[in-house]
């Protein structure tokens, strides 16, 4: 009786090996999708690569775009520069960031010493604009020379013009008054000599480079006012200190 039950577990047992599937090992031609995943592994690296060195900008050109553009916004501008030869390219300078802390220097200045009548100070596009207005408290009739209260003026706004390193440009304008003497034969004279006096200052006696300032005489022909009136005249009577924006010791030295 054991014989018979023996020989059907056997039976059994050889039927289910017989059912189970047969192990096949994996051969090299089996493995072919390697090559195709290598392919793509290595042109993905191309492709990083050569974006990696699209990214990598001239310093100077980022640099020189970032201060033209941020001529509209009152911003210090960081700039993070791609690597350079291992060094750190994180850099950071400043743009106009500081006319406002100048202009509200200057204001605070004006108001304290009681000068809204004599000096103005105003920004525009293009910049800071410090008007000295050419009254007889300024500048004798018909006179180029600095008087006490004009150097007073200027020993003030020089520090803060030579904190920085904007360009500057000193404007001379004058009322429509004809003026005919050996000295000025016309009011073109007359605010050319006034805007150079307060150039020659700001170099001279504020150590500010003479690369960074520009003069221009304009005479009786760009008034604020129509000097209908002698409040008008007055006001048309002046020297204008402007503070560029984005003129820096840098781009001078560029174009030399």
């Amino acid at each position: 009786m054991a014989q018979p039950i023996k020989s059907a577990a056997r039976a059994a047992e050889s039927s289910l090996r017989a059912k189970k599937p047969e192990e096949k090992l994996e051969t090299a031609g089996m493995m072919r999708w390697l090559l195709t995943y290598a392919d793509m592994i290595t042109l993905m690296l191309a492709l990083f690569i050569i974006l990696f060195a699209m990214s990598t900008i001239s310093r100077v050109k980022v640099q020189a775009f970032a201060k033209s553009v941020s001529g509209g916004f009152n911003n210090v501008w960081s700039i993070n520069q791609p690597p350079n030869g291992g060094a750190n390219g994180s850099q950071s300078f400043q743009a106009s960031s500081s006319i406002p802390a100048i202009q509200k220097e200057l204001e605070k200045y004006v108001k304290q010493n009681h000068l809204e009548q004599q000096v103005q100070v105003h920004s525009e596009a293009r910049g800071l604009v410090i008007t000295l207005f050419s009254d007889k408290s300024y500048y004798d009739s018909g006179s180029a020379e600095l008087r006490p209260q004009t150097l007073a003026v200027l020993r003030t706004i020089e520090p803060l013009l030579k904190s920085n390193g904007h360009n500057i440009a000193v404007q001379g304008y004058t009322d429509n008054v004809p003026i005919s003497t050996a000295l000025y034969p016309s009011n073109w004279e007359l605010s050319a000599a006034r805007a150079v006096g307060v150039a020659r200052y700001l170099t001279d006696n504020g150590g500010i480079p003479g690369k960074r300032i520009s003069v221009e005489a304009f005479g009786q022909y760009r008034p604020l006012n129509n000097n209908s009136t002698p409040t008008e005249r007055q006001q048309n009577r002046r020297v204008d200190i402007v503070l560029l924006r984005g003129g820096a010791d840098a781009d001078l030295e560029k174009g030399q």
